[in-house]
């Protein structure tokens, strides 16, 4: 159906409460003023993001468990995706899957579809991997007095993972919305971790008011979030196998141009159409599966 100016008018009214709305109004919704930006991007085609151009396959379902996290101080579950013929106990490298807010480790290894993505390039020369998620909370991945997953992913999880025979000398990490963040975060603590970090929709904010504005419990303080702001660390990436995409539509396109425009290598960051949800990660999942997979390659 094409788009006209009253179906426009009448999607944000129904959506937004907005009685009345005018070119001004939908000027205002766009600047955020308003409520009602998604559905005027979605109105006007800025989540229509390319679809997936790679074969899929069925996956395995995913190894599930639970661990005790001193870090995180309680029980933390966990997720393991085996590609298709590999089971547990497999000598395959790992990338880490960094859930968003609000989500947890099977919604990670699940995310983008990356799974089916493996399974269809295998058969076309790709290396396999598994891909390995932690609960991580609601904490923006960083460490606070008294949650730690980072710590947790790094000094607790990937030691589980080596116990269960997978190669953790060779680890990649990825990461959507808040766990994008989290990626970034987790290449900057450990620079001589990871062989591949992919970022997609990375949940990063302006300044420390940005970010009590949109989740007031990202960060405990003013000096937790400048401890952590990865866009003041911007020339710290430096070397780093930084790779970023994010969706022109997504309300946290400006932070991460402002990180771009900083950056040693600004090339690292792709940004094309795309809002911030599931049809956009899954638009840019195959590029990074055969990323990752290239560099975990022997």
């Amino acid at each position: 159906m094409p788009l006209t100016r009253r179906r426009l008018l009448r999607s944000l009214g129904a959506a937004a409460g907005i009685a009345g709305v005018g070119a001004g109004a939908v000027a205002l919704v766009d600047a955020e003023v308003l409520p009602g930006r998604s559905v005027l991007s979605r109105t006007l085609g800025r989540c229509d993001a390319r679809p997936p151009d790679a074969p899929r396959a069925p996956a395995p379902p995913p190894v599930t468990g639970s661990f005790r996290s001193a870090a995180r101080r309680r029980q933390v579950g966990f997720a393991i995706a085996y590609p298709p013929g590999y089971a547990p106990g497999a000598r395959l490298p790992v990338c880490l899957a960094l859930h968003g807010y609000a989500s947890d480790a099977g919604a990670a290894v699940a995310s983008a579809g990356y799974p089916e993505f493996l399974a269809g390039a295998l058969p076309h020369g790709a290396a396999p991997f598994a891909l390995a998620a932690p609960d991580g909370g609601n904490g923006y991945w960083h460490p606070h007095s008294d949650d730690d997953p980072l710590g947790m992913l790094v000094d607790e999880f990937l030691p589980l993972l080596a116990e269960r025979g997978l190669r953790t000398d060779r680890v990649a990490v990825a990461g959507w919305s808040m766990g994008g963040y989290g990626a970034l975060l987790a290449a900057l603590t450990h620079p001589d971790r990871f062989r591949a970090v992919v970022a997609t929709s990375p949940a990063i904010f302006h300044s420390y008011a940005d970010a009590r504005r949109v989740n007031a419990g990202a960060f405990d303080s003013a000096d937790e979030w400048a401890r952590y702001d990865v866009t003041a660390r911007a020339g710290e990436f430096a070397g780093l196998p930084v790779r970023i995409a994010i969706g022109a539509a997504d309300p946290f396109t400006e932070a991460v141009r402002t990180l771009r425009d900083r950056l040693p290598d600004p090339s690292a960051v792709e940004i094309t159409t795309g809002c911030h949800d599931g049809h956009y990660w899954r638009s840019v999942a195959p590029g990074q599966v055969r990323a990752i997979s290239a560099a975990l390659a022997d």
